[in-house]
């Protein structure tokens, strides 16, 4: 398998037989990183892990641009796209345990748990005010209204040639939930809480993966999206642990 990143939660997976893409989103203006809606033209099968702005707000656009392409995701996934115009036949809901098979992979769906967001006080919300790129708060504001999680994070379990990769959409892991470990590769989003390490580290014990790649640590919806510092957590994970640089095609 081959993985590439294109910018905030965005990966795509690569095997013999095919493709398949997770979490397309184009950041806004004054972002840290260049990515076109371009990039996700193509692709017949797009898997959301939950539905909230930057996992979900271009995915309406990148159905109209691409009308066979089929998109997988929960219930409030699929109910937000429904709203926003995509077709009813082009959208598969997906329920915890359910497992997919396409292009080569087989998709196991888990459910998953979003990070604990750090509460906007007034002192945060003054900085954002202040920031150059406040042009874009009526933009988050709106999409975070019909963009909602509801509490259905999905963590995906990927296999093809004879490879797994674990990917999840936000850092954080359910108790009840029992997920497989001993992943060749863990996509870990580094981003979401006051501190990201810590959680960071339960996951990664947790899990035990072979490897893990960061992902959603750069800018992509400021000013809502601080910068991340993920040095530490590299620092203490040596050779197992290393940031996703953008567009870099990574061997699994």
């Amino acid at each position: 398998m081959e993985l590439i990143w294109h910018g905030t939660a965005a990966v795509e997976i690569r095997c013999r037989q095919g493709r398949i893409l997770f979490d397309p989103f184009v950041p806004l203006r004054y972002a840290s990183v260049d990515v076109k809606i371009e990039e996700f033209d193509g692709f017949s099968d797009i898997f959301i892990t939950h539905c909230h702005l930057d996992h979900l707000m271009n995915v309406p656009e990148i159905a109209r641009r691409n009308p066979d392409t089929r998109i997988y995701g929960s219930h409030a996934t699929v109910e937000s796209l429904l709203k926003k115009g995509v077709p009813e036949e082009n959208l598969t809901l997906l329920r915890f345990g359910d497992t997919i098979s396409v292009n080569g992979f087989t998709v196991r769906v888990f459910h998953g748990k979003h990070a604990v967001l750090p509460k906007v006080d007034r002192k945060r919300a003054a900085e954002w005010m202040r920031s150059p790129a406040r042009g874009n708060m009526p933009l988050i504001c709106r999409e975070c209204g019909v963009f909602r999680e509801h509490k259905e994070s999905i963590f995906y379990q990927i296999e093809a040639d004879g490879k797994t990769v674990e990917l999840m959409g936000s850092m954080n892991l359910r108790d009840d939930v029992e997920y497989p470990t001993g992943a060749d590769v863990l996509v870990l989003p580094y981003n979401g809480w006051d501190d990201d390490l810590p959680p960071a580290i339960r996951i990664i014990y947790r899990l035990k993966p072979k490897r893990v790649l960061l992902d959603h640590y750069d800018v992509t919806f400021p000013p809502v999206s601080p910068p991340v510092d993920v040095s530490e957590l590299i620092r203490l994970y040596p050779g197992i642990a290393a940031a996703m640089n953008l567009r870099e095609v990574v061997h699994v």
